[in-house]
């Protein structure tokens, strides 16, 4: 066919390209395939544009060791196939694509097609190198230059997370959600270890201290949180909350649930690591190559961002969950209060709806009261028996009635952020780790014998 030949809008099914065929300052001529005057371009120009499409989004999988060796069915669809479904139905178009990119991909020094005489090809699953790439280097510029105000962060970081309001899964879904007394999340639980009972029963004069969220400048660096600056962690279920204290054998452990006074808006890192491209996306639009990148670099992340860390390891490991965190605290649009994301340290409390951890962002993680100047008036762990020295464990608080009067003490400094959390004190439960199980998987060592090596002797003899 000749490459001269033209075609117009009417005559492709992307809305992308039509819009672009639309704009051609060739307006005169016949469309070859519908034989219509308007704006045209040369098929020469549209395949072209096939071909950077096919580079970008497909892979070829008929050059396979399983479709030439074991002479197998190719996987995904034949290139008409897919012209077909990208460019346009009509068979002469195809036809005439197929014969233009079959001559543009032989390559002449080696006398062989690019993609071989008969090419499949299947959708592109990794497309984000150049984004991994990027990411690493703002990894290294956290790790080595500036942690705070840096500029390469703060590009990387709004390229990645600043359209989150119309990222979207393949069933629809939106990337934020909401936690509250009317959604489907209505009670967080949060967990404090305790080496010692006296530790233990002064926490529970004061609950809403010392088992919610610790005072501004006193809390130690986290996954989500670099040291000093308070936030609540939290999780869905009572089983992931002691999970992850990592409670040795022997404490105690006390766990509270906790209730939100507002509604609490969060970012969802399972629906974020889901997203897809919007139905309107077109693959013949630059920009979608960008966006595809991202999506699949977003699966990738929000991996790495629940990965467990070795406890060596923590400074450095959470160096960049904690710079994401420090962003989408403060970004002015995107208003979350937090991130809700899979537990890296319980993952069997339900399969089919496995629990969540909770991290609050510093303005959501204040507890109601937990600067109130009063505790509780008398505590008791153990209950006696009169007739005998035996005791055993039983603990109880006696509490005044609350008034929400609030602190003023000399030594603590009340904190200017309003509660969003409040405490149900009848809720306090107190667990005794008795032992510690382990998911885990196996690999043995495999020994092999290694022979020794004889080593020839090659000197002369009166050396």
């Amino acid at each position: 066919m000749s490459s001269d030949k033209r075609i117009c809008a009417t005559c492709v099914s992307d809305a992308y390209l039509k819009a672009e065929i639309a704009k051609s300052s060739t307006l005169d001529q016949d469309c070859d395939y519908c034989e219509s005057i308007g704006p045209t371009i040369d098929m020469a120009t549209l395949a072209d544009r096939c071909d950077t499409v096919i580079e970008n989004f497909y892979e070829v999988s008929s050059l396979s060791d399983a479709v030439i060796i074991y002479e197998r069915t190719p996987e995904g669809e034949y290139l008409a196939g897919v012209l077909d479904r990208i460019v346009s139905p009509q068979q002469e178009v195809v036809a005439d694509l197929v014969e233009l990119l079959t001559d543009m991909w032989f390559e002449f020094d080696s006398q062989e097609h690019h993609y071989g005489e008969e090419p499949w090809f299947v959708e592109k699953t990794k497309t984000a190198e150049p984004l991994s790439n990027a990411w690493n280097e703002m990894e290294r510029s956290l790790k080595h230059e500036a942690r705070y105000l840096n500029p390469k962060t703060a590009r990387m970081l709004e390229n990645m997370f600043g359209a989150l309001h119309d990222d979207r899964t393949s069933e629809s879904k939106g990337v934020v959600m909401e936690l509250g007394a009317d959604c489907e999340i209505n009670t967080l639980y949060r967990a404090r270890v305790f080496q010692t009972l006296e530790a233990m029963e002064t926490a529970l004069r004061h609950p809403e201290r010392h088992i919610g969220s610790p005072p501004s400048g006193v809390g130690v660096a986290g996954r989500m949180n670099a040291k000093g600056v308070s936030v609540f962690y939290g999780a869905t279920e009572k089983e992931i909350a002691i999970s992850e204290v990592r409670p040795p054998v022997g404490c105690h452990v006390v766990v509270g649930a906790f209730k939100p006074i507002r509604t609490l808006r969060l970012l969802d890192l399972h629906q974020l690591g889901s997203i897809t491209l919007k139905p309107t996306s077109s693959p013949f639009d630059p920009a979608t190559a960008g966006e595809a990148a991202r999506c699949a670099f977003m699966e990738t992340l929000t991996q790495k961002m629940v990965m467990p860390v070795m406890p060596e390891l923590e400074e450095q490991g959470y160096l960049i969950t904690q710079a994401i965190a420090d962003f989408l605290s403060t970004h002015p649009k995107l208003v979350l209060d937090g991130i809700i994301f899979p537990s890296a340290q319980n993952t069997t409390v339900h399969k089919d709806a496995p629990g969540r951890n909770v991290v609050l962002f510093n303005k959501a993680s204040m507890v109601l009261n937990a600067d109130a100047d009063y505790g509780a008036d008398h505590v008791e762990l153990w209950e006696y028996d009169e007739d005998s020295p035996r005791s055993w464990f039983k603990p109880e608080v006696w509490l005044s009635q609350r008034e929400g009067t609030r602190n003023t003490s000399m030594w603590l400094i009340p904190d200017p952020i309003k509660p969003a959390l409040e405490l149900d004190l009848d809720s306090i439960d107190i667990y005794e780790i008795e032992g510690v199980r382990y998911q885990k998987t196996g690999h043995q060592v495999k020994r092999h014998i290694v022979q020794p090596k004889i080593i020839k002797n090659d000197r002369p003899a009166d050396f």
